[in-house]
């Protein structure tokens, strides 16, 4: 490929031609943009129980992603906009939560999607999140393993990121970004303990979504969160 017609004046160290996830990614992100009315409202989540919960059940039994991914499954069946998609001038609120789920693979994120993720118990949904996680990260992942998704979530806390503006994956109407889970000092009963806390971005598409039903959601998820069982 040539770079003789390139607008800047310093030397190219490398040209990396777009590979097909790539290609993919680039247009779903651009159509993202173009087509959706984009908003975003944040909540900083409590996350004891969580973590308590994985202590007593023993930490290697589910990650911390798994017992979000519950969270946000049984969640989404109470605020049915953020499980839908705008057609023409139509909401179309879907009965399952097909949930996507970013996964983190050679050159990008692959969103691979778990179906009726809100029929699963935490079992059944840790089994499938590592089974489309393993297949996705080995290059085996089929096309019905990508498509169909009504909401997805993206978990980058691993990557030290405490936050971020995610954009929906068309035509879905909603993302949610989690950030790095973090110690913060509280004051529980006149007493200063550490809570771990993380940041939980929503961008949604403000067409059919508005911030109310947006924070609604949130304010949900957090409930869940504080009640794992």
């Amino acid at each position: 490929m040539s770079t003789q017609n390139t607008h800047r004046s310093v030397a190219v160290r490398q040209v990396i031609p777009l590979g097909r996830m790539r290609k993919m990614m680039a247009q779903s992100m651009q159509e993202s943009v173009q087509r959706a009315a984009l908003s975003q409202v944040t909540r900083e989540m409590d996350l004891s129980a969580v973590q308590a919960a994985r202590v007593a059940a023993g930490e290697q039994r589910h990650s911390l992603n798994t017992y979000i991914m519950a969270a946000v499954a049984q969640t989404l069946p109470n605020h049915p906009l953020l499980n839908a998609e705008l057609v023409e001038n139509n909401i179309v609120v879907f009965d399952a939560v097909n949930l996507g789920m970013a996964v983190a693979v050679g050159d990008g994120l692959v969103v691979t999607v778990v179906r009726a993720a809100d029929q699963l118990s935490l079992d059944e949904l840790a089994a499938a999140i590592g089974d489309l996680a393993g297949r996705a990260r080995s290059g085996k992942l089929k096309l019905a393993d990508i498509e169909g998704g009504s909401f997805t979530v993206s978990n980058l806390g691993m990557f030290g990121v405490d936050g971020g503006f995610p954009l929906p994956r068309p035509p879905e109407g909603a993302i949610l970004l989690i950030g790095r889970v973090r110690a913060q000092p509280a004051l529980v009963e006149g007493a200063l303990v550490e809570r771990p806390v993380a940041w939980f971005s929503l961008t949604f598409d403000h067409r059919f979504i508005d911030g109310a039903a947006a924070a609604a959601f949130l304010q949900e998820l957090q409930e869940k969160l504080a009640s794992p069982a």
